[in-house]
């Protein structure tokens, strides 16, 4: 199956590059589940994450500002939630894009916007 003829979500590029739109919505999709699972979190376990992640950062709890601190669980839970690679996951939504669109935040729009409207802020 030729994944670069036609489609507009093609999975690569003719330099061999994951399609720019593609990967936008992989991201969109990836932030998607991490905030779905964040938001079904306690605010005591959203704690506990912060301060393991501090701890195997060697941070100080207490130091850390309120961004800093929610970076830290994001990437606790980006360790812990199943997600696909960028290569896997552009495969499977080429073939279904059905079964991944309404996992989408449309963060993914932005980007498609940039590659249509490069002149345009």
């Amino acid at each position: 199956m030729d994944h670069t003829s036609g489609h507009p979500d093609r999975v690569e590029s003719e330099d061999g590059r994951i399609d720019q739109v593609l990967r936008a919505k992989y991201l969109d999709y990836c932030s998607a589940r991490i905030s779905e699972v964040f938001l079904s979190l306690t605010d005591e376990r959203i704690y506990e994450l912060m301060e393991q992640a501090a701890t195997e950062a060697e941070l100080t709890v207490g130091s850390l500002s309120f961004q800093e601190m929610m970076k830290l669980v994001t990437r606790k839970l980006h360790e812990s939630i199943p997600l696909p690679d960028l290569e896997t996951w552009a495969v499977e939504y080429e073939a279904e894009p059905d079964k991944y669109d309404p996992f989408l935040l449309g963060l993914w729009k932005s980007a498609e916007q940039g590659s249509t409207d490069a002149g345009s802020v």
